[in-house]
C-alpha cells in the first residue's frame, strides 16, 4: 500500500510540473521578431520629413565603421612595422656575426702562415709544428664554415625584410585610399 502511495505521488507530482511548463509561453525567439518587424513597419510610417536625424545617425555609424577598420589596419601596419624591424636587427646581428667569424678566419690564416713559415725554414720541433698547423687549420676551416653559415642567414633575412616591407608598403597605400 505504501509504495502504490509513493508511485501515485511522484506521478502527481511529475504530472503538475509538466502541465506548468507546457502552459508557459516560450521566451525570447518570437516575441524578439514580432518587436523587431514591428518597429520596421512603424518606422516605414515617418514622414520624410522628420527621418533627418535618423539618416544622420546612420551616416555618423558608416563612418565610425570605416574609422575602426582605418584604425585596425593601423595596427596591422603597426605590428608588421615592429616584426620588420626585428628582422632588420636580426639581420645586422648576422652581418656582425658573419664579419666577425671572417676576421677570425683571416686571424688564423696568419698564424697557419707563420707557423708553416717556421716548419719550412726548419726552426722549432717538426712534429710539434706539424700539429699546431693542422689545428689551426681545422680551426680556419671551422671559422669559415660558421662566416659562410652567418652569410646565409643574413642573406635571407635581407629577403624577408625586402618582403615584408612591400606588404608594409601595400597596406599603407591601401589605406590612403
Amino acid at each position: 500500500m505504501k509504495r502504490f502511495l509513493y508511485i501515485s505521488l511522484v506521478f502527481l507530482i511529475a504530472l503538475t510540473f509538466t502541465a506548468g511548463c507546457a502552459n508557459m509561453p516560450l521566451v525570447g525567439g518570437s516575441k524578439k521578431k514580432t518587436k523587431t518587424v514591428s518597429e520596421k513597419t512603424l518606422y516605414s510610417q515617418v514622414p520624410e520629413s522628420m527621418r533627418a536625424e535618423v539618416k544622420e545617425a546612420e551616416f555618423d555609424l558608416q563612418e565610425a565603421k570605416r574609422n575602426l577598420k582605418l584604425a585596425e589596419q593601423k595596427v596591422k601596419i603597426g605590428k608588421l612595422k615592429k616584426e620588420l624591424g626585428s628582422l632588420q636587427k636580426d639581420g645586422a646581428d648576422y652581418e656582425m656575426e658573419a664579419a666577425e667569424k671572417n676576421v677570425e678566419e683571416k686571424e688564423l690564416a696568419v698564424e697557419v702562415a707563420k707557423l708553416e713559415a717556421i716548419d719550412n725554414a726548419n726552426l722549432g720541433d717538426k712534429i710539434d709544428n706539424i700539429k699546431k698547423i693542422a689545428k689551426l687549420k681545422s680551426k680556419k676551416l671551422n671559422a669559415e664554415a660558421d662566416a659562410v653559415e652567418a652569410k646565409g642567414d643574413s642573406d635571407t633575412t635581407k629577403l624577408e625584410v625586402k618582403k615584408l616591407n612591400k606588404k608594409i608598403e601595400k597596406m599603407e597605400a591601401k589605406n590612403k585610399e
